[in-house]
């Protein structure tokens, strides 16, 4: 059996990754995939510099590059790992990691590292807005702001994301803003003011059942939600009902799924949460997803939760070759 190399890159300025903690850092990723079988040459690079770091490691010809790092560094690597034949490996260091989770990957460094070794290469969704690649979601009006004004506490005051949220809610409910939008989803057309616009790269779980996991990564659509909600204690009322009842309860909450949508600002700058992290593009937003384009290795976590992205009869979803083979 041939020895696994991997190139590993890691973003500086990922949750959980600090300075002064880069070294030991370090040992304990490379100590990872030694133990789990495999070499892996580390490199530690700041978020803006992802690219170039992206680029030169797939250059290298490894079984898979791995990227160590939070959502927003997952949906950079996507752009650049996208129909390509370098898998991509997750080392989920970031703060939340949902798409780790989705994926059923375990958040333990080690156990990660040996799930990406003994893995194999699934081709999973990447969705795309303008030009910007995000394998999670993305969304207008109210998270953006409350991402904003989160950060600028953090910056402030010094505090974790964790910390800074609740204040941030709590502005972003007293302000309430509101956005004048056109949005087209297939047949679907809403002309609305909005106090938020969702696009999920394949469905996400609204209801007694679950919030905020994907029933699928490979489904191959994109899933919009607009809520009509004018006031705040109609978007409360709203999102109590979706919680206990389900998304399609609500009345004033409009789900429609399309491999294509559009969001017109009507000639304005929006700011566009991606993945967690805020950009601004310039209108109208147009969203579409690229099914089964992004290679993927790991080893799924047993049970529900690691099995259910992957329907068992969707051959677009895998491509079965572990990488020690």
């Amino acid at each position: 059996m041939r020895s696994v190399l991997l190139r590993v890159v890691v973003n500086c300025g990922a949750g959980s990754v600090e300075g002064e903690e880069i070294a030991s850092q370090r040992s304990e990723i490379t100590e990872a995939f030694s133990a789990a079988g495999a070499g892996a040459d580390v490199a530690f690079v700041p978020g803006h510099d992802i690219d170039r770091a992206l680029t030169e490691a797939i250059a290298a010809h490894p079984d898979a590059v791995v990227v160590a790092g939070g959502d927003g560094t997952l949906g950079t690597a996507a752009a650049v790992l996208r129909d390509g034949d370098v898998p991509l490996g997750i080392l989920p260091l970031g703060t939340f990691n949902h798409f780790a989770k989705d994926l059923g990957m375990p958040l333990d460094v080690g156990e990660a590292a040996a799930a990406i070794v003994a893995g194999e290469v699934r081709r999973v969704d990447v969705a795309e807005v303008n030009g910007r690649c995000f394998v999670n979601n993305s969304s207008i009006g109210l998270y953006p702001i409350l991402v904003a004004h989160r950060d600028e506490i953090r910056e402030r005051r010094g505090w974790g994301k964790v910390r800074a949220a609740p204040g941030a809610l709590w502005h972003v409910v007293r302000r309430f803003p509101l956005r004048r939008l056109t949005v087209v989803a297939g047949s679907y057309r809403c002309r609305s003011r909005t106090p938020f616009v969702f696009v999920g790269n394949n469905r996400y779980e609204i209801g007694p059942s679950g919030v905020g996991e994907r029933t699928s990564v490979t489904g191959g659509e994109l899933c919009l939600y607009v809520a009509r909600a004018a006031s705040r204690w109609k978007l409360l009322r709203m999102a109590a009902t979706a919680v206990l009842m389900g998304a399609t309860k609500v009345p004033d909450l409009d789900e429609q799924c399309s491999d294509e949508i559009t969001v017109d600002a009507h000639g304005h700058r929006v700011e566009v949460a991606l993945d967690g992290e805020v950009t601004t593009l310039r209108s109208p937003l147009r969203y579409r997803t690229h099914p089964a384009s992004l290679p993927v290795m790991f080893t799924p976590a047993a049970g529900p939760v690691g099995a259910a992205p992957f329907a068992p009869s969707d051959p677009a979803g895998v491509d079965a070759h572990p990488v020690s083979s």
